[in-house]
C-alpha cells in the first residue's frame, strides 16, 4: 500500500562524515553553556516551510488483548480518517491492507528481527539514541520501512531532544507530560522548518481538536491509545471539521424594499478572531437563505471600529454556521461556532465570544434572489450596521433602496432545530 508520508534520508548527527550531513542543518547557539538550535536565525539554509497537510489519526490497539474490541476499532477506522495502527507481532498479521502498520522498535535490532519487521510492517518507529547511532548509519539502508522516532517531554532537555530529531528524521511521535501546548508549539516551528511530520499522542477528541489547531497549522495526525470504539467517530468528527477549509456560495441579492418596523431586541456577535475587511457572516429571519453582514471592521466616525463584533439583527434571526446548520441569534452562547465568511466564499469557524443584546430601533430589508426567492433580514436601524455589496464594498444599511444589489445566499427551506429537514415548512 501506499506509505501515508514520504520518506527523506536520515542522518546520523554523531557521524564523522561530514559529507552525509544536510548542508541546511541549522547551527546552535550557545547560551549560558546550554545548546539551543537557532533555526530561525537560519532561515535561508533551512528547506522550505512544507504546506499545510491533510490531516489523519493513528490508533494504539497494541495493548488490548480481546480480539473482539480490537477488531471493531480497527473495522471503524478506514471510514473516520484513520490511516494507522500501532499494533502487536499477532495483531499485525489481521490487519487490512488500507491501514499503515506501525511498531515501536525497542534498542538496535538484531538482522533477522530487522528482516521481520520490515516485511510486516509500513513505520518502524526507533529510538532516538538509534537514530542517532553509527548503527543506523550502516543499516540505513537496508531498513525499507518508514522510519520515525518518538520523544516523550517532560522537562527542557527532552523538549530539546524532540526540536533537534524534527531535524534527522522526517517522522516524529511525541508526547507532552503537561497540558501547555506550549511545547508543542516550538516543536512545530522546527518541523516545519524541515518538513518533519508531526504526530502527537492525545488522550481524547477534546484534546485532538486543539492540538490540529496550535500555531494554526496544528499538527499533522493524533496517536490515541483507547479501548474506547468511540473515540474513533470522535476523533474523525474533528478531523472531517478541521479539513473543511472551503467555503459558502454567495450570489447576487435584489433588494426589493426596506421598512422601519419600530423596537425591538438585536444581538451583536462578539467573536473571538479578528475579521477581515471582507468578512461577515450570513443573516436570514427564513430557512430559505439570507444577507452577507458587515463586521465592524471598517473605521467609521463616532465611535472605534470593533473588528470582532458583527451587529447582526434581531433576536429571530438565523445565523448560518458550520456543517450546514443554522442558529437562532437567541440560541448563541459563548463557545458555540458560527460560519464567518468572505466576499470571496471563503469560509471559516470561528467561536463566538459573547452575544451582546440590547433594545434598538430595526429595519427590515427584503431581497430577492435571481431565482425569484424572497428572503429578508431584521437588523439595528443605525447608519453604523452595513452589509456587503456585490463588489465586495460596505453598504450602510440606511442608504439601502429597492434595486440595490447584496451578498447573500439561499438554500432549499426548513429548518428543524437549526438542522436541515426534508419536509413542507412555510415561513412568512
Amino acid at each position: 500500500m501506499s506509505k501515508v508520508l514520504k520518506e527523506t534520508p536520515e542522518i546520523d548527527p554523531k557521524a564523522s562524515d561530514n559529507s552525509n550531513r544536510p548542508t541546511e542543518k541549522p547551527a546552535e547557539a550557545k547560551t549560558s553553556g546550554a545548546a539551543v538550535p537557532v533555526s530561525s536565525l537560519n532561515q535561508a539554509k533551512t528547506k522550505p516551510i512544507a504546506s499545510v497537510r491533510s490531516k489523519y489519526a493513528w490508533f494504539d490497539i497494541s495493548t488490548l488483548t480481546a480480539p473482539e474490541q480490537w477488531g471493531a476499532i480497527v473495522q471503524a477506522m478506514p471510514h473516520q480518517k484513520f490511516t494507522g495502527v500501532v499494533a502487536n507481532e499477532q495483531q499485525v498479521k489481521q490487519l487490512p491492507p488500507n491501514l499503515d502498520k506501525i511498531t515501536y522498535v525497542q534498542g538496535t535490532p538484531s538482522p533477522d528481527k530487522l528482516t521481520a519487521l520490515n516485511e510486516a510492517y509500513d513505520i518502524l518507529v526507533l529510538e532516538p539514541s538509534v537514530i542517532s547511532s553509527s548503527w543506523f548509519r550502516r543499516n540505513r539502508e537496508t531498513i525499507t520501512c518508514k522510519i520515525g522516532t518518538s520523544v516523550n517531554v517532560t522537562d527542557p532537555e527532552t523538549l530539546q531532544l524532540a526540536v533537534a530529531m524534527t531535524h534527522e528524521v522526517s517522522l516524529l511521535i511525541v508526547e507532552f507530560r503537561d497540558d501547555t501546548k506550549i511545547p508543542l508549539e516550538i516543536v512545530l516551528a522546527d518541523a516545519q522548518n524541515f518538513g518533519t511530520e508531526v504526530v502527537m499522542k492525545v488522550r481524547d477528541d477534546v484534546e485532538a481538536k486543539v492540538v490540529f489547531g496550535v500555531l494554526e497549522c496544528g499538527a499533522d495526525g493524533v496517536l490515541i491509545a483507547s479501548g474506547d470504539l468511540g473515540q474513533v467517530y470522535a476523533v474523525g468528527e474533528v478531523i472531517t471539521s478541521t479539513g473543511q477549509k472551503g467555503g459558502q456560495p454567495l450570489q447576487k441579492l435584489t433588494i426589493t424594499r426596506t421598512e422601519h418596523v419600530g423596537m425591538g431586541d438585536r444581538a451583536c456577535i462578539d467573536l473571538t478572531s479578528y475579521l477581515g475587511l471582507d468578512e461577515g457572516v450570513l443573516l436570514g429571519s427564513f430557512s430559505c437563505g439570507g444577507i452577507l453582514a458587515c463586521s465592524e471592521t471598517h473605521p467609521l466616525p463616532y465611535m472605534p471600529t470593533r473588528p470582532f463584533r458583527i451587529n447582526a439583527g434581531s433576536l429571530h434571526t438565523y445565523v448560518l454556521a458550520p456543517d450546514n446548520r443554522t442558529w437562532y441569534l437567541s440560541d448563541l452562547r459563548s463557545g458555540m461556532e458560527v460560519l464567518v465568511v468572505s466576499t470571496s466564499g471563503k469560509a471559516r469557524r470561528v467561536s463566538v465570544g459573547r452575544v451582546k443584546i440590547e433594545r434598538r430601533p430595526l429595519l427590515y430589508i427584503e431581497a430577492q434572489a435571481e431565482d425569484g426567492t424572497i428572503l429578508n433580514v431584521i437588523m439595528q436601524e443605525d447608519w453604523h450596521v452595513r452589509v456587503f455589496g456585490t463588489g465586495g464594498q460596505p453598504i450602510n444599511i440606511t442608504t439601502l433602496k429597492p434595486g440595490d444589489q447584496v451578498l447573500g445566499y439561499t438554500m432549499d427551506p426548513g429548518r428543524h432545530v437549526g438542522v436541515k429537514v426534508d419536509e413542507l415548512i412555510i415561513e412568512q
